[in-house]
C-alpha cells in the first residue's frame, strides 16, 4: 500500500515538472503538433524553439510569406522611414526593405566579401533605373554593417519597427519584404537570391 502511495506521488511530482508544450505559426497563432509535423511539397518553413521555465514554444514559420498590411501599419512604416531617411516616399512608390538581423553564423565576424557585394551593387544599379521604387538597406546591429557601408547607404532600425511588424523572430542571414503600395506585401525571410528580388518587383 505504501508503495502504490509513493508511486502516485512520483507520477504526480513529474507530470507537474513537465513543461507545456504548444505548436504555433510565426504569428503566433496555435496549429497543433500534427500541423506543425506535416511537410507542404513546395513550401519551406523555418523551425524556431522558445522556453521557460514552465512552457516550450514550437514555431513553424514559412520562409516566405504573402499578405496584405493594414493602412495604419502601411502609413506607420512610411512614417518611420521618412523619419529614418529624411525622404518622403511618395504615395505610389513601392517600397523594398532589405533586412539585415544581428550578428548570426551566417554572417559571422567577417567582412562583406567581393561578390555579395558586387551583386548587392548590381542590385542597387537596376532598382535606381525603375520608377516609383523606393529602397532601403535596414540594419538591426550596427556591427553587423563592417565594409558594407563604404558602397551603400544604410540605416539602423533603432526603434525596432521593422523587425517588430515583419521580422519578430531570428532569420539566418538576411530577409527582404517588397510591399506595394496598395499594402499587399511579398516577403521573403532568411537567404536568398538577389538576382530574384529584381524578378519579384515585376509580380
Amino acid at each position: 500500500m505504501k508503495k502504490s502511495i509513493l508511486l502516485i506521488l512520483f507520477i504526480c511530482q513529474f507530470t507537474s515538472a513537465q513543461k507545456k508544450e504548444l505548436y504555433v505559426n510565426d504569428d503566433y497563432v496555435l496549429i497543433g503538433k500534427e500541423t506543425y509535423n506535416k511537410n507542404i511539397p513546395g513550401k519551406y518553413f523555418t523551425y524556431f524553439k522558445q522556453e521557460n521555465d514552465s512552457l516550450i514554444i514550437y514555431i513553424k514559420s514559412p520562409s516566405i510569406k504573402v499578405g496584405r498590411i493594414k493602412d495604419s501599419v502601411h502609413n506607420k512604416i512610411k512614417y518611420y522611414l521618412k523619419e529614418l531617411t529624411n525622404k518622403k516616399i511618395d504615395e505610389k512608390n513601392t517600397i523594398i526593405i532589405n533586412y539585415f538581423p544581428e550578428n548570426d553564423k551566417c554572417l559571422g565576424n567577417r567582412r562583406w566579401n567581393s561578390s555579395i557585394l558586387y551583386k548587392f551593387k548590381k542590385f542597387v544599379k537596376n532598382v535606381k533605373s525603375k520608377e516609383n521604387i523606393s529602397q532601403f538597406f535596414i540594419f538591426k546591429d550596427e556591427s553587423v554593417v563592417k565594409n558594407f557601408k563604404r558602397k551603400f547607404t544604410w540605416y539602423l532600425d533603432k526603434n525596432q519597427i521593422i523587425e517588430k511588424e515583419f521580422f519578430k523572430l531570428h532569420y539566418l542571414c538576411f530577409s527582404y519584404i517588397i510591399i506595394k503600395p496598395n499594402g499587399n506585401y511579398y516577403s521573403k525571410r532568411g537567404e536568398y537570391d538577389i538576382n530574384k528580388l529584381l524578378e519579384k518587383i515585376q509580380d
